[in-house]
């Protein structure tokens, strides 16, 4: 970080500021309300004015839902969800429009836009919910939301500062959506190329499910913990030690991950060993069929979850063991870039929320 960047603790802890602060801004911050400093606007209906060939985005919640020739507002703007998902910020830099789930606003002169997208993302939007149903917002609420903010020279810096973060987490991500296109586009010629005779998973692995209660984890445990999560857990005991795909019946449903060694897993976590192909090679066409299977076998409305039969749709070539090999050490260079670069950028979002909870009041 350049000296320009340093930030630095305040010596007056009774003052009115945040816990970090750059060096060079001594004057305390203001008490406002967020209708002090913008005025909230209601998004339109889409279906008249979106047009395929549109030159403006259209915004849902979600985020981009189309595209259209018309526009609501072409100056800076931050939005928030009205229904629906209210706890996701946006920001506008060129002409947008949104639809009526979505509310956006007229920034007041003397504040600077990109701020308050940040200062968005340090408010409890789930708090400020007014329906017992779908989750909802009113532009009343979020203009009598009490807010603590510095002049505008000092906006700007903090802003600047977040958005060279936001930059590089960008870039990462941008790294991150090409190898996963490669690596889709590499399985998908693959399996085209391979033409031969398929088996059915559940025909080549033993199938089982872990046992343990989601709370049986422990931070300090000696053994790996396989749940229905992405992250990775720790246990004092273990109940398998082998090679083995860990799938998930429920939560992230579907997620799949390899490991060989001693570990536990959860009650709706699928245990398959006992694998009479390659480990990495079965799990490439786990990771290829899964997800369109469990949205076959999930009834509208329903929450996705995987049956045991499931295992029986999912179809594995049936190849030279020397050629599972080489494919599943392609795909496995592939999957460690992968993995490198996402824990670069969950590494660089948990530096961004930190200092957003000290950069700010």
């Amino acid at each position: 970080m350049s000296e320009n960047n340093e930030i630095k603790e305040p010596l007056n802890k009774n003052y009115k500021v945040p816990k970090l602060r750059f060096p060079e801004f001594n004057d305390e911050w203001n008490n406002l309300r967020l209708g002090d400093i913008l005025k909230i606007q209601n998004g339109k209906d889409q279906k008249e004015i979106e047009i395929s060939s549109g030159i403006y985005k259209i915004y849902g919640t979600g985020g981009v839902i189309g595209y259209t020739n018309n526009f609501l507002y072409n100056k800076e703007s931050v939005g928030i969800g009205r229904k629906g998902t209210i706890n996701r910020p946006f920001y506008f830099n060129e002409p947008f429009w949104t639809v009526d789930t979505l509310f956006w606003s007229k920034i007041k002169e003397k504040n600077f836009p990109k701020f308050i997208y940040y200062l968005f993302f340090t408010i409890d939007w789930n708090k400020l919910n007014q329906s017992t149903g779908v989750p909802s917002l009113t532009s009343h609420v979020i203009e009598h939301q009490k807010i603590v903010i510095p002049k505008l020279d000092e906006q700007k810096k903090i802003a600047m500062f977040f958005t060279i973060i936001d930059k590089k987490i960008d870039v990462i991500n941008s790294k991150l959506s090409i190898l996963k296109k490669y690596k889709e586009g590499f399985t998908k010629r693959l399996t085209k190329t391979l033409n031969t005779d398929e088996i059915a998973l559940s025909n080549i692995c033993s199938i089982t499910t872990g046992k343990m209660d989601a709370n049986a984890m422990n931070p300090e445990g000696k053994y790996k913990f396989f749940t229905c999560s992405r992250e990775d857990y720790f246990i004092d005991t273990y109940a398998f030690d082998c090679e083995a795909l860990l799938v998930s019946g429920n939560g992230e449903v579907g997620l799949t991950k390899y490991y060989n060694g001693k570990f536990n897993a959860y009650q709706r976590t699928y245990v398959l060993y006992n694998l009479k192909k390659n480990a990495k090679f079965i799990k490439l066409f786990i990771d290829l069929q899964i997800n369109t299977i469990i949205r076959k076998e999930t009834n509208k409305g329903a929450m996705p979850y995987i049956r045991l039969t499931t295992f029986n749709k999912i179809m594995i070539p049936n190849i030279d063991p020397s050629l599972e090999y080489l494919i599943s050490i392609t795909i496995d260079k592939i999957d460690k870039k992968i993995e490198l670069l996402q824990n670069h950028a969950r590494v660089l979002n948990n530096i961004k929320n930190n200092l957003l909870g000290s950069l700010f009041i």
